[in-house]
């Protein structure tokens, strides 16, 4: 299995702990690690790739807040 599979099951095996810490944030992750978390993603990306190059993976937590939808 490759690295960036590995972090991807990371990220769902982690959920819940990450969006109580990064709630609506774009994040990126290296070897099970948070390396970088903003709410927006160009400077999630920069400083992601600062600190380890390219090879990382970004996703975008939701807060788990519950959304209501109603039709006017």
């Amino acid at each position: 299995m490759s690295e960036n599979m590995k972090d991807y099951e990371w990220i769902n095996k982690n959920y819940p702990m990450l969006q109580a810490k990064y709630p609506n944030m774009y994040i990126a992750i290296k070897d099970g690690k948070v390396i970088s978390a903003n709410k927006e993603f160009g400077k999630t990306y920069e400083e992601a790739k600062n600190k380890v190059g390219e090879d990382f993976i970004t996703d975008y937590i939701l807060s788990g807040e519950p959304v209501v939808l109603f039709n006017l």
